[in-house]
């Protein structure tokens, strides 16, 4: 399973923005993450998942997006924009390392980062950064595999001294577009075309 996981420092969201389609900047983007993550296609992605998170490195909210069983949710920025609201306020009330799968197949979590990899346990991890070459391909990419692209300000994850990326066997990357979804895309478009 392809799994992109784009970290956020907050995303500030409420019924009333939602409702009248007037979303801040990080819900915007997180919406278009699951669009060109799950929709860009010609079909909904059935081997991709797209993780949307906030909060610190330690305790973080994850709201992810399963393309194999993902039900009810359009690609447009209001249907992924409700969820999502709806997901962000269920982790709200969770304790740290809780987990629920929701009625329509959304998955929310809360826990911290390395806790959420180690779950996981991928074959790869590759990390979002810039100055590093870009050299995913079909054969260097495995089926099981987790892309983090962390938009936060506060921290890097890939300069985190509390993360032992050793430990995740992990491969950086370079973002050659300032955009999560343009790196998800990019990611999704390049693995099509060697496919």
């Amino acid at each position: 399973m392809r799994q992109f996981l784009v970290l956020f420092d907050d995303i500030p969201i409420d019924k009333a923005s939602v409702k009248s389609g007037r979303n801040s900047s990080e819900v915007v983007t997180a919406c278009r993450c699951v669009n060109v993550g799950l929709f860009v296609s010609g079909n909904l992605r059935r081997d991709v998942i797209v993780s949307i998170a906030k909060g610190s490195i330690n305790d973080m909210s994850i709201v992810s997006f399963p393309g194999k069983s993902l039900k009810r949710v359009s690609p447009d920025e209001r249907s992924i924009s409700f969820f999502l609201l709806k997901s962000l306020g269920v982790a709200g009330n969770f304790p740290q390392g809780s987990q629920k799968i929701l009625e329509n197949g959304i998955i929310v979590t809360r826990t911290g980062f390395t806790e959420f990899i180690s779950e996981h346990m991928p074959d790869r991890v590759f990390i979002a950064r810039e100055g590093d070459e870009f050299t995913l391909n079909s054969t260097f990419l495995p089926d099981d595999v987790i892309l983090i692209y962390d938009t936060r300000t506060h921290v890097d994850c890939a300069g985190s001294e509390s993360i032992n990326f050793k430990d995740f066997r992990a491969y950086y990357t370079q973002p050659y577009a300032l955009h999560p979804e343009r790196f998800i895309l990019d990611v999704n478009e390049r693995i099509d075309n060697e496919e």
